[in-house]
């Protein structure tokens, strides 16, 4: 089925609808060879079909530590945003920036409250998700110069800002592990065409770059020397979908609920998400209210992937251009 929208839109645009697809349960897939077994907790999950994805395609890039109205008042941010489609009502998980990138791959942040380097996990996540339904994807990483990279300082690198080194099952596989890689893989896979590109492509910028220890205007000048990048690329023209979304507000703890009620702290607060795929119509606004477990679940539906955690509670409200 597909929600009902509210949207903003000049006249004579066509909306971007947000697509709403009840998803039914299913066996549970056999997992990969070297993929632990999650913990219980992991296991709270809801079953996609597994079908043809709607997008080939799936670019997700995490910018860092601001607000939804400090974005748009960024003159780069804003005019990506007004250039393609954004949320308007989408919501951090939590403070500070790990358990955001937690949820954003694994639907659960495991009751970490800090930005620790040694707190690794054993739970099933989306990058062994993809590996296990033989699904290419590549978690590429500004400033780092080799594959497999597990340790915590390197240069501009910050380990806190990639999820997938947490994760003991890609540590601990060397097959798993050789998905993280520089993100000067990622525009030489662009480069070399469609065929080439991962279908997944989970991208993080340097500590500067993603606007950490850099200004909002640092920040947007590299995304949009990279939005230009992928969206000139044959990946992205055929059927791509690139998403940018922030880990945290900054000076706001709101909280996003299932339910679309909206409380004044426990969360990460207020961001802005941008949408960008063929087809979208300049200056759509998504109104509908999402999350990080929304955006997990749009990745893993549009895969035919289980849903992991708290993903599962979006399953009939995730991000699509439709």
């Amino acid at each position: 089925m597909r929600a009902k929208l509210s949207h903003r839109l000049p006249a004579g645009l066509l909306a971007v609808a947000l697509a709403s697809v009840a998803v039914a349960s299913i066996g549970h897939a056999g997992s990969a060879a070297g993929l632990s077994r999650p913990d219980a907790t992991s296991q709270q999950r809801t079953h996609a079909r597994h079908a043809a994805p709607r997008y080939a395609h799936v670019f997700e890039v995490v910018m860092e530590n601001l607000s939804f109205d400090g974005a748009l008042a960024t003159p780069g941010f804003a005019s990506l945003a007004h250039a393609y489609a954004y949320a308007s009502d989408f919501y951090a998980t939590s403070h500070p920036s790990l358990p955001n990138y937690l949820a954003l791959t694994a639907g659960q942040t495991f009751g970490i409250s800090s930005d620790c380097l040694t707190c690794y996990v054993r739970s099933d996540n989306l990058g062994a998700q993809l590996s296990a339904a033989h699904i290419s994807w590549g978690d590429f990483v500004e400033s780092v110069s080799q594959p497999c990279y597990l340790g915590t300082s390197y240069g501009e690198y910050a380990a806190k800002h990639n999820p997938f080194r947490y994760y003991d099952d890609i540590r601990s596989s060397p097959t798993l592990c050789a998905h993280l890689l520089p993100i000067a893989s990622l525009y030489a896979d662009l480069g070399r065409g469609a065929a080439s590109t991962p279908a997944y492509a989970f991208v993080e910028p340097n500590i500067c770059d993603d606007g950490h220890d850099c200004s909002p205007d640092v920040a947007a000048s590299w995304l949009s020397g990279f939005v230009a990048t992928v969206t000139r690329s044959a990946a992205w023209r055929d059927h791509g979908l690139l998403v940018v979304t922030w880990d945290e507000s900054e000076g706001d703890d709101s909280r996003l609920l299932p339910s679309g009620q909206v409380v004044a702290s426990g969360g990460g607060g207020h961001i802005l998400t941008i949408v960008i795929a063929a087809g979208a119509k300049a200056g759509t606004v998504i109104t509908t209210p999402l999350t990080h477990d929304a955006l997990l679940a749009t990745v893993e539906r549009n895969f035919g992937l289980p849903l992991l955690a708290g993903a599962a509670a979006w399953r009939d409200r995730t991000l699509s251009i439709g």
